[in-house]
C-alpha cells in the first residue's frame, strides 16, 4: 500500500530528440545550469533509487534532468506555468521520504501517477512517477526545495555514491511501470475506502485517487 495517493490524471511530456534517455552521462551535474540546489536534489534522488526529472514553477520556468535543453536556452519556451511541479521517477524509498514532508506544507501535494514521454508524437518511455505540485503561484519555491534537500539528505548514507558513479560511467535508466503494484492490494485499499467510516479511513490512509489542483498558464507572444 502507498504512503501518497493516486493522481487522477497521467502525465505526458515532450522531450528534445536528442535527449540521452537510455545512458545519461551528466544525470545530476546538469541540473548546476539552473542551481547547485537542484544539483543536490538530483544526487540524492538517486541514491534512493529514484530519479529527479524535471521542475517547473513560475520563477525557475522550465528546468531539469528531462528539460535540460530548456537551461541551454533561456526563453525558449513562450509560455508561464503559475504554480509549481516537480517530478521523480518511482521508488518506495523516495516515497516513504517525500511523505512526511508534504505534511508540513499545506500549499503543496504529492500522489503517484503514469507519465509518458514523447519526442513530437512518438513514445519514447512511460514509467511511474511521484508528482509533488502546488496551484498557488506564491509558493515558496526556495524554502520548499531546501526543505526537501535536507529531508532526502537524512534518509541517503553518508557512504552512498550512486552520483559519483552515475556521473563517471553514465547512467543507465530503467523504469518501473504500474505493473509492479500488486492490483488485489490496490482494490482492497478502494473498497475499504468507499465503505466510509472514519476510523476505516484512518487506517487505509488517503483516497485512491485525488484531483490535480487548477493550473494557469500564461502564453507569451513573441516579438
Amino acid at each position: 500500500m502507498t504512503s501518497l495517493p493516486y493522481w487522477d490524471s497521467d502525465v505526458d511530456m515532450q522531450i528534445a530528440p536528442w535527449f540521452p534517455l537510455g545512458v545519461d552521462y551528466k544525470p545530476v551535474s546538469v541540473n548546476l545550469f539552473h542551481s547547485g540546489r537542484l544539483s543536490k536534489i538530483a544526487a540524492l534522488a538517486l541514491s534512493l533509487n529514484s530519479e529527479f526529472f524535471c521542475l517547473t514553477s513560475l520563477k525557475s520556468g522550465y528546468v531539469g534532468t528531462l528539460l535540460r535543453d530548456n537551461m541551454f536556452i533561456p526563453g525558449r519556451l513562450r509560455r508561464i506555468e503559475l504554480g509549481f511541479t516537480m517530478l521523480f521517477g518511482y521508488s518506495p524509498a523516495m516515497e516513504e521520504a517525500v511523505a512526511p514532508l508534504l505534511e508540513e506544507y499545506g500549499d503543496i501535494e504529492g500522489g503517484v501517477s503514469f507519465c509518458t514521454l514523447r519526442d513530437r508524437n512518438i513514445i519514447r518511455e512511460s514509467f511511474k512517477a511521484i508528482i509533488l505540485v502546488s496551484g498557488n503561484p506564491l509558493f515558496s519555491e526556495d524554502e520548499f526545495l531546501d526543505h526537501l534537500g535536507e529531508g532526502l539528505e537524512k534518509r541517503v548514507s553518508s557512504r552512498e555514491s550512486m552520483a559519483f558513479f552515475a556521473e563517471t560511467f553514465g547512467y543507465r535508466r530503467f523504469f518501473i511501470p504500474y505493473e509492479t503494484d500488486n492490483p488485489v492490494d490496490l482494490e482492497i485499499s478502494r473498497l475499504l475506502y468507499e465503505m466510509e467510516f472514519e476510523e476505516t479511513r484512518q487506517w487505509v490512509g488517503p483516497s485512491p485517487e485525488v484531483s490535480f489542483p487548477p493550473f494557469f498558464t500564461l502564453e507569451l507572444a513573441t516579438g
